[in-house]
């Protein structure tokens, strides 16, 4: 079983080596920026009660009461606010 790349820790790294081989005033700024990202911590994942929210969002409802949603709607709309 492949394990998922811990990227945020291999940025981390890199940042790291980048500033031992280049000089700081020429890129301080884009060290500050890039380590500032790494300091934001990653978006949680949704709970079963947001997802059931936003599934309820993006279908419709018939005269029953029964919903039939758009899962194409749904799978953006879930990337739009927890894939990134």
């Amino acid at each position: 079983m492949t394990t998922t790349p811990d990227f945020r820790k291999l940025c981390a790294e890199l940042l790291d080596e980048l500033q031992y081989q280049t000089s700081y005033e020429t890129n301080a700024e884009l060290q500050d920026r890039a380590r500032a990202a790494l300091a934001t911590p990653p978006p949680k994942p949704p709970t079963t009660d947001e997802l059931n929210a936003l599934w309820n969002c993006c279908g419709d409802h018939d005269e029953g009461g029964g919903h039939y949603g758009n899962e194409f709607q749904f799978a953006r709309a879930v990337l739009e606010r927890w894939g990134k």
